[in-house]
């Protein structure tokens, strides 16, 4: 008896880990002698950033840098110093396994910062960092897409699903010089900087990805104006285009981009009068490119043989679906006040964004994304004095999503692209937020699926052989696959004698079933 069974390799989706580590931040600073003294602190602020990672056999390896800086005043004066300084972590997670061709995913979120000054010229900072990691890859399984001979049959489930994946990494650094024009005074101290990825685009060529876009830098100084301290502000546009290698891609892939942000650092530059007028601010990018080819495949999942009697393998599998993009945003609005004396001029506004969930809701539709906005308002008092103004304001925003599931995930990144502020009086500031939103929705689908498949050619099915037809009487969206299995019969049969459309009956009735 010929029989021959084809098979294909599908990639299903794995979950190598999925975990929180955590990262105390410890900080004892003395002051060097150049720095005046500590008397008030105004402000403790930490960014952390993922510097490089590395992944060998069955374990990853991660350095990340913790940016602390602390801004103060001193004894009789309303000049804002900064003091700043980096601290870097090494960490390893064990998979327990050895992993190929991976994503990884790693973010690491403030929990909380102290700072302290234990006399005139030592900081003390305690704080601690969560580092959310997340590995995954493709585990490659042989299944049964097709059979043929013996009387054999088979119920296929199509599947699309992503059949080849290509993921790489490329850090850049891009430096410029701005100058500070006419109209701003030079700089003493800077006292924030910050940058974020305004907008990004791509290009695919053979075995390349072309990545641009434009980053936007914020950054606030101490400065003197008029012969007093003072602060100002200055927003820059900075362009960037990278080429990166990614073997293998054309214009059949999926592909994305992230650019992400590692550091921002500015430096104070003398112009050619003696004059610091020239900012000189290097970026750190992570360009983090993904893509995949989309393939449609046929699974076996059920088998029957109307001849023999048959011996089949199964394995339970999680086919990976194709991942939707998110691109969309939403505007967060606050008010503050300050009630002590007024405020008699606004410095800057800036935010941050925390507590970030991302939940799928299947009855609506929607992936409902929530978290908090961190505004931080560096103003003058009606007493003359520099001050810090925070408050959280929490947020919720739904976004629409397709053919989303219980298995599905959304991943998502809030960047806060603009941060705009209205005085509404002398002691209340209206503030206004818009958050990029990005990501991505990932799902899996659980399927019984045949890995082999045999038939002995030797064991024949027993069937009544005195008749060529059978009444059936068939209940409402009964299977025909499962009737055609209990009798010893293909569907094709059926739907043929019967001249039935769909593979489940739209009725109640009676049908013929044909013997084969």
């Amino acid at each position: 008896m010929d029989f021959k069974v084809n098979r294909e390799e599908i990639a299903a989706a794995e979950v190598i880990f999925d975990d929180t580590q955590e990262q105390s931040v410890e900080l004892d600073h003395v002051l060097p002698d150049y720095y005046p003294e500590i008397f008030k602190i105004i402000k403790c602020m930490t960014v952390p950033k993922i510097l490089s990672y590395s992944i060998g056999g069955d374990r990853l390896t991660y350095e990340m840098a913790v940016c602390i800086r602390v801004l103060y005043c001193s004894e009789g004066s309303s000049a804002v110093n900064s003091v700043e300084q980096k601290l870097t972590y090494t960490k390893t997670v064990e998979f327990g396994k050895p992993v190929s061709e991976p994503r990884v995913s790693i973010v690491p979120v403030t929990d909380y910062i102290n700072c302290r000054a234990v006399n005139q010229r030592r900081l003390d900072v305690r704080g601690a960092v969560s580092i959310k990691i997340k590995v995954s890859a493709l585990d490659k399984k042989e299944i049964v897409c097709d059979a043929f001979g013996g009387g054999i049959q088979l119920k296929k489930l199509p599947v699309t699903y992503p059949s080849s994946k290509l993921y790489t990494t490329k850090r850049v650094t891009v430096t410029e010089e701005f100058d500070l024009g006419m109209s701003k005074p030079p700089i003493v101290n800077i006292l924030r900087s910050d940058a974020v990825i305004a907008s990004s685009d791509k290009k695919v060529i053979a075995n390349k990805l072309i990545a641009k876009g434009e980053i936007y830098i914020n950054m606030l100084y101490s400065c003197k104006k008029d012969d007093s301290d003072s602060i100002e502000a200055m927003q820059f546009t900075l362009p960037f285009s990278q080429i990166i290698d990614l073997e293998g891609i054309d214009e059949r892939f999926v592909c994305s981009v992230e650019p992400e942000i590692i550091s921002c650092e500015i430096v104070p530059r003398s112009d050619g009068d003696g004059n610091s007028k020239i900012a000189e601010c290097t970026i750190s990018l992570l360009i983090i490119c993904s893509a995949y080819r989309q393939a449609s495949a046929e699974l076996a999942v059920d088998e029957y043989s109307t001849l023999c009697k048959t011996d089949s393998q199964r394995s339970d599998i999680k086919i990976e679906l194709p991942p939707q993009q998110i691109n969309s945003s939403c505007v967060v609005k606050c008010s503050m006040e300050y009630g002590d004396g007024g405020i008699d001029r606004i410095y800057d506004v800036w935010c941050s964004v925390n507590g970030v969930s991302a939940k799928p809701d299947t009855e609506n539709g929607n992936i409902a994304v929530s978290g908090n906005v961190s505004y931080c308002v560096m103003a003058k008092s009606g007493a003359g004095e520099p001050i810090i103004i925070e408050k959280d304001e929490s947020f919720s925003v739904n976004i629409p999503a397709e053919n989303i599931n219980e298995f599905s995930r959304a991943e998502v990144k809030l960047v806060p692209v603009s941060c705009s502020y209205n005085l509404a009086s002398d002691n209340s500031i209206e503030a206004k937020a818009e958050l990029k939103i990005t990501g991505e929705i990932t799902g899996t689908m659980n399927v019984s699926c045949i890995t082999d498949l045999n038939i002995d050619e030797n064991s024949s099915v027993k069937k009544n052989s005195g008749h060529a037809l059978k009444l059936y009487f068939a209940d409402e969206n009964e299977d025909l696959w499962e009737i055609a299995k209990k009798y010893g019969t293909s569907v094709s049969a059926i739907v043929e004698e019967n001249e039935i459309e769909d593979d489940k009956l739209c009725g109640k009735g009676m049908i013929l079933i044909p013997i084969v």
